[in-house]
């Protein structure tokens, strides 16, 4: 059973939502910490994007305060993020994006691989 599944055991979980890089990545992974502590069974970790269009002003505003955030807050940076805090928590983490970021990440992945062919 995949930690989704468990999740759901119980028929309903609590899901905890957050916006990577608001106010920072390093509170981003903080929170994810607390938000399980405090009883969420699977955690909804939103990559910010330039273009939210589709979400209310609440994250709208989030996805505008990581990208202001002086220190960056890159699509890399969120994954490196989750990487170390997955490792402090067991609950499930997942992502919300747009399809943008996530073609252009690809695009970046199969780039870098045919570069190491070469």
């Amino acid at each position: 059973m995949t930690k989704i599944a468990e999740a759901f055991q119980n028929k309903k979980a609590f899901i905890g939502f957050l916006t990577a890089g608001d106010p920072s990545l390093e509170c981003t992974e903080e929170f994810i910490i607390k938000m399980e502590e405090a009883g969420a069974a699977l955690i909804e970790i939103g990559i910010p994007f330039s273009d939210p269009i589709a979400e209310g002003p609440v994250i709208q505003a989030a996805n505008i305060r990581a990208l202001s955030n002086p220190n960056g807050c890159t699509t890399d940076q969120v994954f490196e993020m989750v990487e170390r805090v997955s490792k402090k928590v067991s609950v499930p983490l997942v992502f919300l994006t747009y399809l943008n970021p996530a073609m252009i990440a690809s695009l970046h992945a199969a780039h870098q691989q045919e570069s190491q062919e070469l």
